[in-house]
């Protein structure tokens, strides 16, 4: 009688669903290898989102169906990040009764909870990697805005007034709308317009939205007067920014409008690097921990680390040094003994998967490319025709709206697929092997090296009590106070539970 499987497939974009280049292959193979395997196949869940956060549909549907099916103990999947890049979803599949094996049959893995103690903590250092790659990848992103602002160019939609210049990625002044903003900047200089008023005369002048061409509500006209990307500048986290774009507005009369307008709060343009902003929270009411800088009497500056108290429920926020926090950090990288042969050995493996990815990078690179020079031609050829009078203004205006989304949308995509994997690799080896000396090269490490191994290495760090606490991640959390490590391996064959 033959085994029962399901099958389990998924791609990280809806985009990428829709273009159907990745779940039928992978549907495919995992059939192929069912009938090699002589598995009846019951069910195949599909779905495409990302794995980043636990809890998707299809996923959640399967755990129910197995736990319904009892008798069927095999899933099949492509490799271990199709099925999960987080411990969460690993945890589920490991509470399913019955001795269940999920088979990937492009790494030729079988695992199951009887499987050798090596092939365990290998799978785990696949799952540490996916999840830091889904991470890393996120980062990457942010700092490619980041970077962007720090050259004056701003990383998001152009406001209103402003368009898009997708050839370039910059920001043009639209001269069919800019003159209506700078009337709205005069009409409320003069302070005899409410901002309600104020929208009903602009109105009547001609501004509309820039997508639905509506009415301007009185709080998106207060918001546009508040906004120092007219007069060129623009806040980005927080942070004052001079832009390389055009200004449509001059700063003295943007000034004359906040005069006019109360509660306007101007950000400050100061910016500090601190080393662990963002990498922390407060164990009592879970909201984020900022730092801030503070200035002794002597002169001398000190750093400390605070509940922001969002939620208004902590009565006593109490401060922490950034000394102390360094402290912390470096005890529970001292506990780490990580063996250079699990380095190498994930060296080996990220490299080989990298030769992969870069391969259905240059795929999907050159087919968003052809799009994106299809969607050009027929933007060109269509305004051609308007200009003729084959087709009428509305036509024209609905086909472009239509392809200038699809195109910016194209644009988005290839930003993200020109971040280098390689870079990640590479990166994500060099971590691991810091791992193994960290503790003693710390203090040469900068910010974001420090705010990097903490992220790598460390699970849920978090103030408690005026003090930082924190769990360590797989597959670090089994490398934690080793000292004989030929003598741990042994220990680990025949028991395959993590050291306490």
């Amino acid at each position: 009688m033959s085994q029962e499987a399901v099958i389990y497939v998924r791609v990280s974009s809806k985009e990428q669903e829709r273009e159907g280049y990745s779940i039928p292959s992978q549907k495919k193979h995992c059939i192929e290898y069912a009938n090699k395997k002589g598995f009846k196949v019951l069910k195949v869940f599909a779905e495409a989102e990302t794995a980043k956060q636990a809890g998707r549909a299809e996923f959640r549907k399967m755990l129910v169906y197995l736990d319904e099916h009892p008798g069927c103990q095999n899933i099949i999947v492509e490799k271990p990040d199709r099925l999960y890049r987080n411990f969460g979803d690993k945890l589920a599949l490991q509470d399913l009764s019955g001795d269940l094996k999920l088979h990937f049959f492009k790494t030729g893995q079988i695992l199951s909870k009887n499987s050798k103690a090596s092939d365990k903590l290998h799978h785990d250092i696949d799952v540490a990697f996916s999840n830091y790659y889904s991470n890393n990848l996120s980062e990457e992103v942010k700092k490619g805005h980041t970077e962007k602002v720090e050259q004056g160019g701003w990383p998001g939609d152009a406001p209103l007034g402003y368009r898009n210049k997708l050839e370039d990625r910059t920001i043009q002044i639209n001269p069919d709308v800019a003159p209506l903003i700078i009337k709205t900047f005069e009409l409320a200089a003069t302070g005899q317009f409410s901002l309600r008023s104020l929208a009903d005369q602009m109105y009547k002048l001609g501004l509309r939205s820039k997508r639905a061409k509506n009415k301007i509500s009185h709080s998106r006209v207060a918001t546009m007067l508040k906004n120092p990307f007219y007069y060129g500048y623009f806040n980005w986290k927080g942070v004052l920014y001079k832009g390389s774009h055009e200004p449509i507005v001059t700063k003295e009369l943007y000034d004359r409008v906040q005069e006019k307008m109360s509660g306007v709060c101007r950000p400050s343009s100061s910016k500090v690097n601190l080393t662990y902003m963002g990498s922390m929270v407060c164990s009592h009411c879970g909201c984020a921990i900022t730092g801030e800088v503070k200035r002794k009497p002597s002169g001398k500056t000190y750093i400390y680390y605070h509940c922001t108290n969002g939620k208004r429920v902590c009565d006593n926020v109490k401060y922490l040094r950034e000394e102390k926090v360094e402290e912390t950090v470096k005890a529970a990288l001292r506990k780490i003994k990580l063996p250079i042969d699990v380095i190498e050995w994930t060296r080996e493996k990220l490299m080989a998967e990298s030769l992969i990815e870069q391969n259905v990078r240059a795929k999907k690179e050159k087919q968003l490319k052809t799009r994106l020079a299809e969607l050009n031609h027929r933007k060109s050829h269509a305004y051609d025709h308007y200009l003729d009078g084959t087709i009428d203004l509305e036509m024209w205006e609905l086909k472009s709206k239509k392809w200038s989304e699809e195109v910016t949308s194209i644009q988005q995509e290839l930003d993200t697929i020109e971040l280098k994997h390689d870079t990640f690799i590479k990166r994500g080896i060099y971590l691991m092997e810091l791992a193994r000396k960290a503790s003693s090269l710390f203090d040469e490490l900068t910010p974001d090296e420090k705010r990097e191994m903490v992220s790598l290495v460390l699970s849920n760090p978090r103030i408690e009590n005026g003090s930082m606490q924190y769990d360590y991640k797989k597959p670090f959390s089994m490398f934690v106070n080793v000292v004989d490590l030929a003598k741990w391996r042994g220990g680990r064959d025949s028991n395959p539970r993590p050291p306490a």
